[in-house]
Order: structure tokens, then sequence, then C-alpha cells
């Protein structure tokens, strides 16, 4: 959905109904009708009833809206252009089917703690994961967080609900055998590249299909992430990480130099064959017509290679989690394996990523024994 121009105004539906909400300035009202064009036609018949002075003291305050009005007109003209699209997607998706339908019409200033938790039990009961309830829950905190900052509200009710509890799922990422086997399976092959990329380097799979020759360099073994591929609009695109710590350097190790190296010559063979029908990305794991690959067709190769290697089925963020554990286990401290992976915090990283590397831990126990025991 395109940004809409101020007093515009956007519709969307609700149940069999359809809502819509404009804004001229700080003032915001909202209609609902059977049609999507009278929805539009009551809202713009209300807005043309405001004050025509934003500063005029009988102007509407933000605070006697219903939430849901702030909430869309927030997410539509405020947060998208601060998040990913993917991000966006999903906050407005959390909005219109968890949080509006149960809280929305109650007037912004009057909403407390009890509604927020409200909308996250409703979640529950109707099988909602705890993650998509944190995810509501973050939603609304940075939302009413605004509101708060702007004054519309005293105080931000979400900083008394806590968060939902989530169950972590258990992650068993490949074991330094399997890794090999995989390696030695497919070299030289169009999916070494690939492997390499994401069981030694870690990159998520948005990143490592949105990677472009020109991010890497050959000659001195690194590469940079800087972009990913989304879907925006139905539409895969190239566009930027979410977070500038997700920007990074990584230096690669020789076996991923040579399989890149490699990897070249066959996209450097599949553009020549394709010949005009070839449309040039610079990507470096492409579609057939140099396009952004699918990410279902990602996923299915990686599957595929699993299988024929013997190797059980796996997530293919799980490659991720190898890497990071991979890396630890060669005695790689955490705070370098976060800034290779790209996370916000190392505690992330350790919490989540590093699973099950006995060899740091054999270390230590060895240096406590030498201090300790030996004579």
């Amino acid at each position: 959905m395109s940004r809409k121009a101020n007093g515009q105004g956007y519709t969307y539906k609700v149940g069999r109904s359809y809502r819509t909400v404009i804004r001229r300035g700080d003032q915001s009202v909202t209609a609902m009708a059977p049609t999507s064009q009278l929805s539009r036609q009551r809202a713009k018949e209300k807005i043309e009833k405001l004050p025509k002075l934003l500063g005029n003291k009988n102007a509407l305050p933000q605070s006697k809206i219903a939430l849901g009005t702030y909430l869309f007109t927030w997410l539509e003209e405020e947060h998208k252009h601060q998040i990913a699209h993917s991000t966006w997607k999903r906050y407005r998706a959390l909005a219109t089917h968890h949080i509006v339908p149960v809280i929305g019409q109650i007037p912004l200033r009057k909403i407390v703690p009890s509604n927020i938790q409200f909308v996250l039990t409703t979640m529950r009961e109707a099988g909602q994961s705890p993650r998509s309830q944190q995810q509501a829950r973050a939603l609304l905190s940075v939302a009413l967080g605004e509101a708060e900052n702007n004054e519309y509200i005293p105080s931000n009710p979400v900083k008394k609900v806590r968060i939902p509890v989530n169950k972590t799922r258990e992650i068993e990422p490949l074991t330094i055998e399997e890794v090999k086997r995989l390696l030695e399976t497919y070299k030289e092959t169009y999916m070494s590249a690939r492997l390499h990329i994401a069981l030694l380097c870690g990159l998520r799979q948005g990143e490592a299909l949105g990677l472009r020759w020109q991010d890497v360099d050959l000659v001195n073994g690194v590469l940079e992430v800087r972009n990913q591929i989304q879907m925006i609009d139905g539409k895969r695109q190239l566009t930027g990480l979410k977070t500038e710590r997700s920007r990074r350097l990584l230096v690669l190790t020789s076996g991923s130099v040579e399989s890149l190296k490699f990897h070249k010559k066959l996209v450097d063979e599949m553009r020549s064959g394709c010949s005009s029908q070839w449309q040039e990305n610079d990507l470096v794991f492409p579609a057939t017509d140099g396009t952004p690959k699918q990410s279902t067709i990602d996923f299915n190769d990686w599957k595929r290679t699993l299988r024929l290697c013997g190797i059980k089925p796996r997530r293919l963020h799980d490659a991720r989690h190898t890497a990071a554990t991979l890396m630890y286990g060669q005695g790689v401290g955490i705070e370098v394996i976060s800034r290779a992976l790209g996370h916000s915090s190392s505690a992330i990283t350790s919490k989540l990523y590093v699973h099950s590397a006995l060899k740091p831990q054999v270390e230590a126990a060895n240096l406590m024994n030498r201090a300790l025991f030996s004579i």
C-alpha cells in the first residue's frame, strides 16, 4: 500500500464492512459503511466538519480518537517508513486481525493495562503462538510509547503488561561431520557456494539471496552484507537491511573463496545461455533468468541437499545456528560471532544461537585442572 497524502485517507475491510480513516494534520476521523465508497464518503463529510486551523483550541484532541484509528494512522503514515516492509506487513496484520477487533473502539486515552492483557489472552485462546503475542505487545508498546511522547496519553500502559513466555524451540544444528559431508559432496556444483554462505557465514536467507558480486571481494576474501531480498507488493525486491548492525563485513575461509570463484563461472555460463532473456541484477544466487530467486525454491534446494546426503531435515535457518555453533566450538568469542551474524547484541547470540559446543568448555575444564590439581 502506497503512502496516502495528508487528508486523502485510506480504507480497509473489517468483517463485512469497510472502515475509512482520514487524517488532517494532527486530527483524524473514522467512518464505517457496508461499502468502501460509502465509507470514504462518510469519512470525508466528517473531516470537513473539523476546524480548519490545526492550532484551533476547538480541534479534536488526538487523545479522544479510538485506539484503532490512531494505530492504523500511525502505522500507515509514520512507522511504515521506519521499519522493514515485511515487519510493517506483520504489524498491520496483527492490528487488523487481533488488536483492533478486540479493543480498537476504546478511546486512546482510556486504554489501560487490562485492555492490553485482554488482547494477549484472546490471542492465546484463539491458538496464536507466544511469539505472535509478543509481537502484538511490542507493536502496542511502540505505538503507545509514541502517543506518550506526544502527550496524547499520560503514560504507556503496555509497560505494566508482562511479556508472554515463549517456549524455546529445541534446535539441533548440523554436526561438523555433517557439514564436512555436505561441502565435500557438493564441491564444484551449483549448491557449493550456497552451502558455504549458509553454513560457514551464517547469512539469513534474504541476505544470501540479496548478495551481489559487487559486495564480494574474491581477491582479499571478504564480503559485505548490506542488502536483502524481500517480497514487497507481491514482487521480490532488493532492499536495505533491517538494522545498522545487520550490515557487516565477513572474512571468508579459503574454501569459501574457491567455491565462490567456481560459482561465478557457473553464473556467467547461465547468463550466456539465457541470452536476451537475462535480467542483470548482479546477484550471486539469481534465478535462471537473473531475477531474484524465490525463497521457496531456495529452501527446496536446501532440503534436497540434506536428503541426498542422508541428513535429517532441518530448517534453512538452522544453517545459521550451525555457523554460530561451529565458530564457538573452534574458540571464537561470542562478540565476534554476534557481529558475524549481524545480531543487535551478543546476548541474543549466546542465548539462542550457540548450541552444544563442548570444546570451549573442555578447554575451560583443562585450565581449571592445571590451576587446581596439577602438582
